[in-house]
C-alpha cells in the first residue's frame, strides 16, 4: 500500500470501522445481558442465598499446629571433619523431614496419641484431623491439627508432637545401650496454643465465591440459552443475516386498537407506520411501485394489521388507496376495518360480480377495501388466473397504490403467486417469534421466483425497548433517509432536498 494521505485515510477509515465493528460486538452482550438480566439476578441471589444457608449452618472449624525440628545428634556431627559433610548432614535432615511428615499421619502414631489424650476417636478419625508437611528448604515440620474443639485442637497437636519425639528415640536407640544417644533428635520449637477464632467456614469468602459462581454461570446460562434461541430478535440481526434493508420495526398493538394509525395517532406504533411510509416513497422515486404484497413466512407474524394500517397511513397521506384481502383460506383483514366478507376478491375472480360490485368503503378516506369473499377450493389458480391479471391492471387505473395482504409464503403458494403481478414485496418478521431459518427460507423463496424484495419490517417489537425505539428512528431512520435520498437524486441526476 503505497504511503501518503490516502494511506492514511484508508487506515483512519479501517480504525473507525473496526471500532463500530467493536461497538456493534459490545452492545450484543449488553443486549443479551439486558435481555436475561432477571435470570441473572435470580441464579446469583440464589447462589448467595445457598452460600449463607449453607454457611451459617456450619460447624466452625478450629486450627492448631506445633512445629517439629529434625536434627542431628552433636555426637554425631562433630564426627564430621568438613563442612561438606556438615552440609550432607544438613540435606539428610531434610530428607528424614518428608519421611517423617508420613509416619506422623500412620495407624500407629494415631493409636499412641489417642491412648495419651484420651480423645473419643478411632484411629481413622484422628488420622483425617492431623495433617504434617515439611516445609520447604528447612528442616522443620509443620503438624496442623483442624477439630471442632479448639482445646481438644491444641492437646491433639501438644501431644503428636510429644508421642512422635518418643517414636523416633525408640527407632534411634533400638539395640543399642542405655547410655548411647540417638543419632536424629526431633525438637518441637513452636508448641501448640489455643485458637481463638475457627479457620471454617469463611464467610466473606464464600459470598464473593457465590457472587461470582452465580453471576459467571447465570451469564453463561443467558448467553447459552440466546445461542439456542434462533428468532430474531431486532432489526440489525434481520438484516445482518438475510442481506436485506429494514423499512422500519414496529411496537405492539394493542389490543382494541388495530388500526393504530386511527386509533392512537401520536402513538410510537402511528409514528413507526409513518416513517414506514416515508421509507417506501424514498425507494419508490420514480412511481414504479404501486402494488406491494405483504407477506411472512408463517402465521400468526401480524400482516394482516400490517397491511391494514400501512394503507390507512398512506391514504391519510393524501394517496388513494386500495387494500386487498388476498388471503382466500383464513381472510381477517375486513374484520380490521369492521366490514362485510360476503362479496370479495374470489367473487370477482370466478366472474360472479364487477369489481365495483366488491369494493367497501372504510372510515378513513380515500382507502377503499376487497374483502376475501366466499372461501374459495382452489385459491392458487384463482390468484394465477388471468382474471386476477385483469383485476390489478384496473385497479392500478383507479388507484395510486394496492396492498395485497396475502397468506404465508412458506406455508402455502399463494404470495409467490402474486409476486410476480406486483411491483414489490415487504417481508414481515415478528420479533422473538419468526425463526431465522424461515426468514431466510421466505427470502430465497422470494428470490427464486424473480421477487423484488423491497425489504423487511420487524413487528411485535416489545415495549420494553421503548427507548432503543425512539433511538432507533432517530439515528438509523435518519441514516437510512439520507442514503434513500442519495439514491434517488443519483438515480433521477438530481438534488433532492430533505
Amino acid at each position: 500500500m503505497p504511503n501518503g494521505p490516502s494511506s492514511k485515510g484508508y487506515l483512519g477509515k479501517r480504525e473507525v470501522l473496526l471500532t463500530m465493528d467493536q461497538a456493534i460486538e459490545l452492545q450484543d452482550y449488553l443486549r443479551v445481558i439486558s435481555k436475561y438480566k432477571w435470570l441473572i439476578m435470580f441464579c446469583t441471589m440464589l447462589c448467595v442465598a445457598t452460600a449463607l444457608f449453607v454457611t451459617a449452618n456450619m460447624t466452625p472449624i478450629y486450627e492448631s499446629s506445633i512445629q517439629l525440628l529434625v536434627n542431628q545428634s552433636q555426637s554425631y556431627a562433630a564426627g564430621y571433619p568438613s563442612a561438606a559433610d556438615a552440609y550432607q548432614s544438613i540435606l539428610m535432615s531434610e530428607r528424614l523431614a518428608k519421611t517423617y511428615s508420613q509416619m506422623i499421619q500412620s495407624r500407629s502414631t494415631a493409636n499412641k496419641i489417642i491412648e495419651k489424650t484420651g480423645v473419643s476417636l478411632t484411629p481413622a478419625e484422628l488420622i483425617n484431623k492431623i495433617n504434617a508437611e515439611p516445609i520447604r528448604d528447612t528442616q522443620l515440620i509443620k503438624v496442623t491439627v483442624e477439630d471442632e474443639n479448639p482445646a481438644r485442637a491444641r492437646l491433639i497437636a501438644n501431644a503428636t508432637g510429644e508421642v512422635f519425639k518418643k517414636t523416633i528415640e525408640d527407632i534411634e536407640l533400638n539395640g543399642l545401650s542405655k547410655k548411647s544417644r540417638p543419632l536424629i533428635s526431633i525438637t518441637v520449637v513452636e508448641p501448640a496454643i489455643t485458637p481463638s477464632t475457627p479457620i471454617k467456614p469463611k464467610p466473606v469468602l464464600n459470598l464473593v465465591l457465590a457472587l461470582f459462581i452465580g453471576l459467571a454461570s447465570s451469564t453463561g446460562l443467558a448467553f447459552l440459552l440466546n445461542y439456542l434461541d434462533t428468532t430474531i430478535k431486532d432489526t440489525d440481526e434481520a438484516e445482518r443475516i438475510s442481506g436485506l434493508i429494514s423499512l422500519g420495526q414496529i411496537p405492539v398493538i394493542p389490543k382494541g386498537k388495530e388500526l393504530i394509525v386511527k386509533a392512537g395517532p401520536r402513538s410510537t406504533a402511528a409514528e413507526a407506520f409513518r416513517m414506514l411510509k416515508t421509507n417506501l416513497q424514498y425507494i419508490n422515486f420514480d412511481s414504479t411501485i404501486r402494488t406491494v404484497v405483504v407477506t411472512s413466512a408463517g402465521a400468526g407474524e401480524g400482516k394482516t394489521l400490517f397491511s391494514a394500517n400501512l394503507a390507512a397511513v398512506m391514504a391519510l397521506s393524501g394517496h388513494r388507496v386500495l387494500a386487498v384481502s388476498c388471503d382466500l383460506r383464513k381472510p381477517r383483514l375486513h374484520q380490521v376495518f369492521g366490514l362485510s366478507n360476503d362479496v370479495g376478491l374470489a367473487n370477482i375472480l370466478i366472474g360472479a360480480v364487477s369489481l365495483d360490485a366488491a369494493i367497501q368503503e372504510t372510515e378513513i378516506e380515500r382507502l377503499d377495501l376487497i374483502a376475501s369473499g366466499p372461501a374459495a377450493p382452489n385459491p392458487a389458480d384463482l390468484l394465477e388466473s388471468a382474471r386476477m391479471q385483469l383485476f390489478l391492471e384496473e385497479a392500478q387505473r383507479r388507484y395510486d397504490f394496492i396492498i395485497l395482504d396475502t397468506p404465508p409464503a412458506i406455508l402455502v403458494t399463494d404470495a409467490l403467486v402474486l409476486v410476480s403481478r406486483s411491483d414489490g414485496v415487504i417481508l414481515l418478521a415478528r420479533s422473538a417469534v419468526t425463526t431465522k431459518h424461515a426468514f431466510l427460507a421466505l427470502r430465497d423463496a422470494l428470490k427464486k421466483v424473480n421477487a423484488r424484495v423491497l425489504g423487511f419490517s420487524l413487528n411485535a417489537v416489545s415495549s420494553k425497548h421503548r427507548y432503543g425505539y425512539y433511538k432507533y428512528y432517530r439515528y438509523y431512520g435518519q441514516g437510512q433517509k439520507s442514503y434513500l435520498e442519495s439514491a434517488s437524486a443519483k438515480a433521477k441526476g438530481e438534488r433532492i432536498s430533505a
